[in-house]
């Protein structure tokens, strides 16, 4: 069997070679998949984070955007419901409750920053989880971002605001 160019062992070690070589093709595919999902969900959460600051911690710019009629791209210039930062002013979350269509709500996530994502808001009392507050649209996604706070309701109700994000 000298002299034989596909002997037994060759034909063994390129078949082992080419399995190993599937393995590690396979497995970096497994890690890439991995690393864009984990990068997509750090962008939506950065998202969300912001979001949820100029919400829950600013009044908005003007900070009397709720008497603003009608919102539009110029005015106001920022959406936040707080007085002073995580306690909410009541007549923000009545107006933002009330502003549902389909183009205003548009407008909402792009005054937010969240162009191109959906939302939903939620206040909700942290001892017996009423629902005092509900904007936005539910999800029913595993991909979202989310981020809890506690705030103040009229200076004396404590609850927890939540914010959904996804795309």
């Amino acid at each position: 069997m000298k002299g034989q160019i596909w002997s037994l062992d060759m034909i063994s070690g390129i078949t082992l070679m080419a399995i190993m070589m599937l393995l590690f093709v396979l497995e970096w595919n497994s890690l890439a998949l991995r690393w864009n999902v984990s990068s997509a969900y750090r962008e939506l959460l950065g998202k969300a984070l912001f979001a949820s600051d100029a919400l829950f911690t600013t009044p908005g710019d003007p900070a009397g955007w709720e008497r603003i009629a009608n919102l539009t791209q110029e005015e106001p210039h920022s959406l936040g419901l707080a007085y002073t930062r995580n306690s909410l002013d009541s007549q923000k979350l009545k107006r933002l409750m009330g502003i549902n269509s389909s183009q205003d709500y548009s407008l909402v996530l792009s005054k937010l920053g969240l162009a191109g994502c959906q939302m939903r808001m939620t206040i909700t009392g942290i001892y017996d989880n009423t629902t005092y507050y509900d904007y936005g649209h539910a999800s029913g996604l595993n991909n979202s971002a989310v981020v809890d706070r506690f705030v103040l309701l009229n200076g004396t109700t404590v609850a927890r605001a939540t914010l959904e994000v996804w795309q």
